[in-house]
């Protein structure tokens, strides 16, 4: 298991778990209020997530991180 935490380290980039759940959260603000690209933003997030938790992966949690930095970049534009 430490094999795997220190790969996991290794791989995955400076997004912090705080961040992706403020992400996360954001997302789901505007879901609630109707938003349509929000909610494809937040299903793609969600699927990644768990994925990611699923395997535990090295490769699994870089393309959570990954999603997690397009939602981001999404809400930048689109939540103003």
């Amino acid at each position: 298991m430490e094999t795997i935490d220190s790969l996991y380290g290794a791989a995955t980039s400076p997004m912090t778990d705080t961040q992706t759940e403020f992400i996360e959260n954001k997302l789901v603000d505007l879901v609630i209020d109707g938003d349509r690209e929000a909610t494809q933003q937040y299903a793609d997030l969600y699927l990644s997530r768990l994925n990611w938790e699923r395997t535990r992966s090295a490769e699994h949690r870089q393309d959570f991180l990954d999603q997690a930095q397009d939602a981001q970049a999404w809400l930048a534009v689109n939540s103003l």
